[in-house]
């Protein structure tokens, strides 16, 4: 059941509104960005974004209660200054535990995130997701990684002139960084050690660029894609 549901998680045609976000894609390429530069681009979400996303789809994957869960929607929230981009991850967030909420509906403690957390931050959803589907911490943030990657690399194929041969390939001459990223999982190690809470084990990166456009992209009346 854990193989199947990596899969179906990973799946674009899993209902959770994925497809209308870009990863910043859009804004990036109306601010000059080539299609020589895309996967580069893709890169350096994943080093930065990609990996925080991961540590804490990780903790929430490794998470046993409620308050663990409400605590990394606080430190996800503080890892995005932007309110578009806060925005958008709390409602592909809240599309994925809709769906997982008709999977799994006796699982007390994904109803319960759903219902008190005001947030809903993508990568922590989708960690209390894998949780629920026995999918341990490491497939988490492997998940959160490539859903990253893949949301650009088909925004992509929307946005420029690439074929989608080419933008699959990109995925996958990313894929042993993709594992790299995904392998020591920090957010998963809890609070062993000094005491530190899952949460604050979680790496913090500053991406002011992409927070910049994801402000100006918010205001423009035509644009293909929320986010």
């Amino acid at each position: 059941m854990a193989g199947v549901l990596e899969l179906v998680l990973a799946d674009a045609r899993t209902p959770s509104g994925g497809h209308a976000h870009s990863g910043g894609l859009e804004a990036a390429i109306d601010d000059g960005l080539t299609v020589a530069q895309v996967q580069d681009f893709i890169r350096a979400r994943i080093r930065t974004v990609g990996r925080c996303e991961a540590a804490l789809a990780a903790a929430a994957a490794a998470a046993a209660t409620l308050a663990e869960l409400l605590e990394l929607d606080l430190e996800a929230t503080a890892r995005m200054p932007a309110e578009p981009l806060r925005r958008a991850s709390r409602q592909l967030g809240r599309g994925l535990l809709r769906t997982a909420c008709m999977w799994w509906p006796d699982d007390g403690l994904l109803a319960g995130y759903r219902a008190a957390s005001d947030s809903t931050p993508r990568p922590v959803a989708l960690g209390a997701i894998a949780r629920a589907g026995g999918l341990p911490p490491a497939a988490a943030a492997r998940l959160s990684l490539y859903d990253d990657a893949a949301t650009v690399a088909a925004a992509a194929v929307k946005l420029a002139p690439v074929d989608a041969a080419v933008a699959s390939g990109w995925l996958v001459s990313l894929g042993a960084e993709l594992e790299a990223l995904a392998g020591p999982a920090p957010g998963a190690e809890g609070s062993a050690g000094g005491g530190a809470t899952a949460g604050a084990r979680v790496p913090s990166t500053s991406t002011p660029l992409l927070d910049r456009r994801a402000i100006t992209h918010a205001r423009r009346d035509r644009r293909l894609f929320a986010s």
